[in-house]
This record gives C-alpha cells, sequence and structure tokens, in this order.
C-alpha cells in the first residue's frame, strides 16, 4: 500500500528536498546530492544542511536515526522523539534494518557475491567487520578512452551494507576494483573525468534507493526514492533503463524487512 505521494518540503540550492513519509513519530525524506546531513566543523564552510532545512519546515525535535554522505542522494529517515529514533537505531545496531543503493562503477561486473573487508567505523579507529552485498544489473561499453585502453566500460550496480561503516560501499568498491564513478576521494579521477566530459555528469554515482525497518506500532515501513534528475544524463549516455527506479514510494506491510521478499 501506497501511503503518500512525495511532495516537496525544501530546497537546497543543490535541489529539491522530498517528503517521502509522515507520521507522529518520523519523517523521511529524499536528499539531493550535494547537501550536509547536519552542521558539522568537518565541513564549516558550508552553511546549508538537510536537518536545517527540515525543522524550518517542521519546527520541533528532528534527529537523523542514520546517515549518507554530503555527496550521496537518496532516503533520509529522522526521528521525532527520543523512543522512536532509539528503537530504529537499535535495529541498526542489531543488523534488523535493510538499506539498499544504486551506484555506476568502473568496469564489467558480471556476478552478484559479498565483499568482506573490514573497515573502521568512523574516519578513524581500528577497522571492524564490514560486509557489503552487491548484484550487476546492467553494463556498458562506451566508445572512447579513460585509460589504456580505446573504450571504457561501466556496470550498474545495487548494493546492500549488512554493517555501517564509514564510506563503506565507496570503500568497498574501491578494494573491489570497481570504484564509484565521481567519487573524488576514492574512485578513479581519469575515469571520473572522462565520463563526466562524455556524459556531462558529474559528481557521486551513489543512491540510496530504499530503506526499511519495523515501525514501533509493528509494520514494516519500506521507503524507496527516485533517482535524482542527473541520473537522466546517465541513462542517455549508457542507454541503460532505469524507468524502474524513477518513483517515490512508502508503503506498510507485515514482512520483515530482512527477508528478500520485502519489496512489493
Amino acid at each position: 500500500m501506497q501511503l503518500m505521494p512525495a511532495v516537496p518540503i525544501g530546497l537546497s540550492r543543490t535541489g529539491e528536498i522530498r517528503l517521502l513519509y509522515e507520521d507522529e513519530r518520523y519523517l523521511a525524506v529524499s536528499k539531493p546530492p550535494g547537501l550536509l546531513m547536519h552542521r558539522t566543523a568537518i565541513d564549516a564552510h558550508e552553511h546549508e544542511n538537510l536537518r536545517d532545512i527540515l525543522k524550518a519546515a517542521r519546527p520541533g525535535r528532528l534527529d537523523p536515526v542514520h546517515r549518507l554522505d554530503k555527496p550521496t542522494s537518496g532516503v533520509v529517515l529522522f526521528g521525532k522523539d527520543a523512543e522512536a529514533i532509539d528503537v530504529c537505531k537499535r535495529q541498526f545496531e542489531e543488523r534488523g534494518t535493510r538499506k539498499e543503493y544504486l551506484c555506476m562503477v568502473r568496469g564489467w561486473v558480471t556476478h552478484q557475491g559479498c565483499i568482506g573487508k573490514p573497515l573502521p567505523k568512523g574516519m578513524e579507529g581500528p577497522p571492524k567487520e564490514a560486509r557489503t552485498s552487491f548484484r550487476p544489473l546492467a553494463s556498458c561499453e562506451l566508445p572512447y578512452p579513460a585509460s589504456r585502453y580505446p573504450t571504457a566500460r561501466f556496470s550498474l550496480l545495487e548494493c546492500t551494507p549488512h554493517t555501517g561503516r564509514y564510506h563503506q560501499i565507496r570503500l568497498h568498491m574501491r578494494h573491489f576494483r570497481h570504484p564509484i564513478i565521481g567519487d573524488s576521494q576514492h574512485g578513479d579521477k581519469p575515469q571520473n573525468r572522462a565520463f563526466a566530459d562524455h556524459s556531462g555528469v558529474s559528481g557521486l554515482l551513489l543512491h540510496a534507493l530504499r530503506f526499511a525497518f519495523l515501525h514501533p506500532d509493528g509494520k514494516v515501513l519500506q521507503l524507496e526514492a527516485a533517482l535524482p534528475p542527473r541520473w537522466t544524463d546517465v541513462a542517455r549516455a549508457t542507454g541503460w533503463d532505469l524507468a524502474g527506479f524513477s518513483q517515490d514510494r512508502a508503503i506498510r506491510q507485515e514482512t520483515d524487512p530482512q527477508q528478500d521478499d520485502f519489496r512489493q
């Protein structure tokens, strides 16, 4: 059951913020790429952030129960009270939530699998268990050189992180030797520049597509955020059919969010 159509709730200089779901406990939105989650000393020169924009539209408590990197787009969930926030955070700790991302990576990925390289929990610290599953959805070969080869190959992946480490998907894709296109920190800079020149698309091509968790009312809440506008140019450049990722959805259902059939 779809609960509500996504509607604009705010506007940042990087794009529209769309409301995916709201009740008395939670608020979920689709974050545009290039927008900070909240104020941080690490990016002190940046005066715009998602939390402040939302609080201007919805006064009262709003705390994120998870986070996305600044360049990553997609689903973000905020809690409105301490119990709601704790309920969701416990599910993260117990790995009871489900997250799915889309990303465009360098090279052809022809099989599905799971990457198990340990990573620090934050920007630094001792490595801890980290696992990311992936499966290929599409691939292409474009007629321009980006390195020593005369053509450039790319894949579209669906990734499911089973743990929550700093830059987990981005670091795991680099370790897999299929870095995410547009990743200026962990990616392949010549490939990034070549694809941007060919397609007109710049920036990290990583999108938090789906997020599911058990709501305190006992139902699973599944949230889905449509790809942001720049992926239209990605589809044009690659020939990929991305129409299946063009809708925002919020669904309530009985299914366990960790089961493979939780999607509608």
